[in-house]
Parts: structure tokens; sequence; C-alpha cells
């Protein structure tokens, strides 16, 4: 066989999410585990972003009245679109959030606040869910995201690596290979890629064919196009989610946890 390399989805299958959500129009906040993909994909014409940026350093001092797009006008604070029905450009996406007059660092703090409840590691990201099929565009959502690693995934990172399988991660999270490294030891950091969209994963699948064969780990609708691209396609259901029915079609395995990964390895082997 070919030598082997693993690329895994984050949220959902290496580590399990941890999602605050603030519906902007109803004033309610809470946990949810629905993914922001489902969420989006909810919407007549609904996109997920990602802000660019670490709560910390940007936004955690910000005044809770000054609206989220002064704030990221004044620092050039960037987004990228993760997840998007089709007919929508990201560049209607950036100019709804950047003419938004309802979202204020408030909204950010709230979300912020109840995820720091959680058990999480000091990972977190700041995400937007935009309708754009009202006028303009309008924020719907406000999401603060938390990861902590399921158990098992740090025992199977380090014995795929002495097995001398390449091991990567194709997450859409705000994740940064240096930040990520720490608590991913045995992935080289430059192998750490975050807010990728649907395309972005399968890029990086199709570019690492022309020297490997290639497994997919995914859980949710954005790995899809990475997970048929792949020579091997792994569907995690680790985290209960609402999968089209496309996704179980385009898996060759499905696992409950990601231990299972091994097996399937020595299976193919």
């Amino acid at each position: 066989m070919s030598e082997l390399a693993v690329v895994f989805d984050g949220a959902g299958v290496l580590y399990a999410p941890f999602r605050i959500i603030k519906d902007i129009e109803r004033g309610l906040t809470k946990r949810s585990r629905v993914s922001g993909i489902t969420c989006t994909e909810g919407l007549e014409r609904g996109a997920m972003t990602i802000l660019k940026t670490r709560y910390e350093e940007t936004m955690k001092d910000a005044e809770p009245s000054k609206l989220l797009s002064v704030l990221m006008r004044e620092k050039k604070i960037e987004n990228k679109v993760v997840y998007k029905k089709k007919g929508i450009s990201d560049r209607e996406v950036l100019e709804a959030i950047l003419s938004d007059k309802k979202v204020k660092l408030r909204d950010v703090h709230e979300t912020m606040s109840f995820l720091r409840r959680c058990d999480i590691l000091p990972v977190i990201g700041v995400g937007l869910i935009v309708d754009m099929a009202k006028e303009g565009g309008v924020i719907k959502y406000v999401i603060a995201g938390g990861i902590n690693l399921f158990p098992g995934t740090l025992k199977l990172l380090k014995e795929l690596r002495a097995m001398g399988v390449r091991l990567f991660v194709a997450s859409g999270d705000r994740i940064e290979g240096e930040e990520m490294a720490a608590y991913l030891p045995d992935i080289p950091p430059g192998n750490i890629f975050g807010m990728m969209k649907p395309e972005d994963k399968r890029e990086l699948v199709r570019k690492l064919k022309g020297e490997y064969m290639v497994m997919m780990v995914g859980d949710d609708r954005n790995d899809f196009l990475a997970m048929w691209e792949a020579d091997i396609a792994v569907l995690s259901l680790q985290e209960e989610a609402d999968r089209p029915g496309k996704l179980f079609e385009v898996a060759d395995f499905r696992i409950r946890e990601i231990g299972e990964i091994k097996e399937i390895i020595k299976e193919i082997g």
C-alpha cells in the first residue's frame, strides 16, 4: 500500500465542540448541540463566517455598547466564510456584517461568558451566521466556540505517528497550527489548518493524493467534498448531528469512537 495520510476534521472528530449561540432577534443565549453548519443549512440563504482574530487580543476589553461592525473596521478584523448556501458571494456576507447596526460587543461578551463555564481548552473563536434572505443580510446568530479533546485522541495520534502515518487536520474552526500544536503534539504545526471551507478541505485532500493514499475522517456537511475526493472516507458519529444521507453514502467506514481509526488502517493495510 502507498504511504498513508489521514486528514481529520476538527470538531466532532478529534475534539468535542462546545457552542454558545445567541439568537440576536430573540435575545436568547444558550449552549447548543446543533452545529453552526446545521443552523446555517436551516436558513433559506444562510452563511457562516469565522472571525480571524483572538477574542482576548481584540475584543475582550472592548466597550460592551460598541457595535461589532465598528470594532471590526477599527481593528481591521478579517473574517472567512466557512460555509454558505449556493448563490451567495463572500463579498455579500462581508458587506452585511460590516453594515450591521444591531450586534454589539456585549453580545459577544455574553456568549464568551457562558462558554468559559464549560470544560474547554484555551482555544476559542467567534463565529457569525448571516441570514442573506433578508434585505442586505442580517446577522442572525453570534457563536462562541470552544473545544476539548475526545478521550483516546492523543493515544490514537501517537500510535498512528509511530506507524508512519502522515497526520493532518483540516478544520472549519478558528484554530492555528502553532496554537493547536501544544495540544496535538504528534501533528506538525504545518499540517494543522483552520477556518477551511469545504472546497479548501477538498483541495488539501486532492493535493495530498499526489503523494499519498489519503483517508479523510469527517462528520458533517462541510466534509462531504473532501470525503468524496479521498481514497478512503470515514464518517465519525461521535457527536449527535442532523447529517444528510449523502454523507452515509460516501463513507467507506463509520466510527463511534476515534480509536477505531487504527483498526480500519490495519484492515485496509
